[in-house]
């Protein structure tokens, strides 16, 4: 069997000889390196690099039209910070994420950020400076592309290159902010805390200020660059903190306690009357035993639903106007089907099913079977939480019902088709994010227009919406079935 080895190309064993004593200037070196070639081995490298000019041309593109629209700009600025601290928050764990998982993408490796156990170095010390190379890294990669954002609200010549700097630092700073609040709350589970209690302690902090409506308070924390200097200043150390105090409380010898399992297995399989039951059965195994289990699903569609309901709240308080409920969460919510097959294939891969008696056409059939299964009532809840609280009529709750159920099967769809067993991988391959982004944008921002359009919705565009949400879902059925050939042919090509 062959020896580990770094992404540097050398095997651990020399790892360990030669980087005794490693600086944080090397260290940072290295660990960019590292980013580096991941990203590149795994994208190619043209189809990497050119990722950040993707996401300038869609922010742009996307400020202009809203901008044109008749959005106002400070809707827009908003926005752009909300998507920033969203990204953050997924960022935040990167330095977290298993070696099975990263195994399950790049084959056998050893990572710098897993070699503490090997090299005279803390796994503080190197969770610190992962996150530190992480935060630099993006804020170059993505948020520095949507700060071009800015020249489309004011214009070019009416945009100096300082104001776009000081409008980059403020996407950053906010980012930055995402990135330390997932890191605080991963260290604080390490100490015991349980998930029960950081989840309610967020929910309580969601609904108490959506309940009070003082949408002030909270942008000006997600959009500095709208305050003073000092306030900025002041979130910039306050996140500072936050951070060095996660770190601080952070146990890295922090395991998931033993626990005696029943047969699960063949409990569950033998209550789903499908032929493919042991292959879906695996597959909610395969997620209930991770971290977090079944509930990040619920989570990422929570999440998905508090973003967008702050960004709804601050476009009605800044302009008067606010969408249909149904119509627009409907649309919305269903991308959470991207988070949800990418929490149900983290953890595997292909090649694992090669020694069973199944087809690949198979296992993806099964992977759909279970992304009904999780995905169904991961965003039922939410969108029955929103259509609520935001009173929509029973025509838009209906029409919003059946475009969540049709957009979330044609996103899981268009997701499966393009990016087979690693959803995640086109998420810097700028061919296949941009494919993805036009594929989601064609049935999604005609409906989210006339969600702001026509409130309440009429009869005619009320079935309309339904056809069409029907007819999308049908599609997304279509690509997911052929999914699988595809990517068996693919696979035995190679």
């Amino acid at each position: 069997m062959s020896e580990p080895r770094t992404t540097d190309g050398a095997s651990a064993t020399d790892a360990t000889r030669s980087d005794a004593g490693l600086s944080t200037p090397r260290l940072l070196a290295i660990l960019f390196r590292e980013e580096w070639r991941l990203h590149t081995q795994l994208f190619g490298g043209w189809r990497f690099a050119l990722f950040p000019f993707v996401i300038a041309l869609l922010t742009v593109s996307a400020t202009v039209a809203l901008v044109e629209t008749g959005t106002a700009p400070g809707t827009v600025v908003g926005g752009l910070h909300v998507l920033a601290v969203g990204f953050g928050l997924y960022s935040g764990t990167a330095g977290f994420a298993g070696s099975d998982m990263l195994e399950n993408v790049f084959g056998r490796l050893s990572l710098l950020l897993s070699s503490s156990t090997t090299l005279p170095l803390s796994r503080r010390r190197l969770l610190g400076a992962f996150l530190l190379k992480d935060g630099l890294f993006y804020a170059v990669a993505f948020v520095l592309p949507m700060s071009l954002g800015g020249l489309a609200v004011d214009g070019p010549s009416a945009t100096p290159p300082l104001s776009i700097g000081l409008f980059w630092l403020s996407l950053s700073l906010v980012f930055a902010v995402g990135m330390a609040t997932t890191v605080a709350l991963i260290a604080v589970r390490t100490r015991g805390v349980p998930s029960w209690v950081i989840g309610l302690g967020i929910g309580l902090a969601v609904v108490g200020g959506w309940a009070t409506g003082r949408l002030g308070p909270v942008r000006s924390v997600l959009v500095p660059i709208d305050g003073t200097p000092a306030a900025a200043g002041g979130l910039a150390v306050g996140t500072l903190a936050v951070a060095a105090g996660s770190l601080a409380v952070y146990d890295p010898t922090y395991g998931r306690p033993s626990r005696t399992a029943s047969d699960r297995f063949a409990r569950i399989s033998d209550a789903l009357p499908l032929e493919d039951a042991p292959l879906v059965t695996k597959s909610l195994l395969d997620l209930a035993r991770s971290s977090g289990g079944v509930w990040k699903p619920f989570v990422s569609a929570s999440i998905l639903l508090a973003l967008v309901a702050a960004l709804v709240g601050v476009v009605d308080s800044i302009t008067g106007v606010a969408p249909a409920p149904g119509i627009f969460f409907g649309g919305v919510l269903g991308l959470s089907a991207f988070t949800t097959y990418n929490w149900l294939t983290q953890f595997d891969s292909l090649e694992a099913y090669l020694t069973y008696p199944v087809s690949i056409a198979d296992v993806f059939r099964a992977k759909r079977i279970a992304f009904v299964l999780v995905g169904a009532p991961a965003v039922a809840v939410p969108y029955l939480a929103a259509v609520i609280w935001f009173d929509a009529t029973l025509v838009d709750a209906v029409v919003g019902a059946v475009l969540l159920a049709g957009y979330a099967l044609y996103y899981y769809g268009l997701t499966v088709y393009i990016a087979g067993f690693d959803p995640n991988e086109f998420l810097f391959d700028a061919v296949r994010f941009a494919t993805f982004t036009v594929g989601v944008a064609v049935p999604l921002v005609p409906t989210l227009v006339a969600g702001f359009v026509v409130v309440p919705p009429s009869a005619t565009l009320a079935v309309a919406l339904a056809l069409g949400g029907i007819v999308v879902g049908i599609v997304g059925l279509v690509l997911s079935s052929r999914a699988g050939p595809r990517w068996d042919a693919r696979y035995r090509a190679e």
